[in-house]
């Protein structure tokens, strides 16, 4: 018996070296995880972007639809092709915003082309219900959504913080939404932290550390901090300062949309007020 367990020990020992490497990829990932990264994951892994996100993140034509293009997630015009975000899960579920086809898994119809456009659509956006569970459609629609800037006010200071993080490419290592996920080799979550979850509440307490990061690059917390500033330092992707670049009531706006996304149904709300 004595030696069985012996065995057994010696062989969890050996298991535990052998997947060290994943551990901090596993806890991160758990600590971390939230619907529109997921929704960005499945975007990607299910082809999304070959269409929602071409080059120059473009919209390219599509002859025949009703609308004349295939809609581009980052265009900010999804109020064209959808009523509420309902129906942006119906479209990913059935290929249109509508009554469900008959047969289960197929592209809906198109509607009639309007005059002057051949009579079907050169794209036909697949359905994916039976591909995808419920709670993934509902993921990859927040993603689209969050990607859209569908739920932003049309103005007011969240609106501005909203135009200011697209204009500096905050979202694109912050992830979309603030999401997180984006790889950053050598820091300490081998991860961009994003603005909602865990991570963002352990390195900003408050909006005056939240202007530390926007304005140095880093907190004085952390500045003063060695092992946080070591891994900071030794990061391939670093924050850079905007000190030079943005005004004060630029941050308070920057503040609001981060507060704005954190307390989405999403967001995990709990940011530091």
């Amino acid at each position: 018996m004595k030696k069985r367990r012996v065995v057994g020990l010696a062989a969890a020992i050996v298991i535990l070296a052998a997947t060290a490497r994943w551990w901090p990829d596993w806890y991160w990932t758990y600590r971390t995880r939230n619907p529109v990264r997921a929704g960005a994951e499945l975007a990607a892994k299910n082809g999304c972007l070959a269409c929602h996100a071409p080059l120059q993140r473009e919209q390219h034509d599509d002859p025949g639809s009703r609308w004349g293009s295939v809609p581009s997630f980052y265009r900010g015009n999804l109020m064209m092709y959808v009523n509420n975000p309902k129906e942006v899960e119906d479209f990913i579920s059935y290929g249109r915003p509508e009554v469900p086809p008959k047969k289960r898994g197929a592209a809906a119809p198109s509607a009639p082309p309007a005059a002057g456009r051949k009579a079907a659509p050169l794209f036909h956006m697949p359905a994916f219900k039976g591909r995808l569970s419920s709670s993934e459609v509902h993921d990859l629609a927040l993603y689209v959504m969050a990607a859209d800037g569908y739920q932003v006010p049309d103005s007011g200071t969240v609106a501005d913080g909203f135009t200011l993080s697209r204009k500096y490419g905050c979202e694109s290592c912050h992830g979309i939404g603030g999401s997180g996920g984006v790889p950053n080799p050598r820091s300490f979550t081998l991860t961009v932290p994003g603005w909602i979850g865990a991570d963002f509440s352990s390195l900003v307490r408050n909006k005056e550390e939240f202007r530390e990061w926007v304005m140095e690059g880093r907190s004085n917390r952390m500045a003063h901090n060695p092992a946080a500033s070591f891994f900071l330092d030794r990061a391939n992707i670093y924050m850079p300062s905007f000190r030079d670049v943005l005004k004060p009531q630029d941050v308070d706006a920057l503040w609001a949309y981060v507060q704005f996304l954190r307390d989405q149904p999403w967001g995990r709300a709990g940011a530091p007020k």
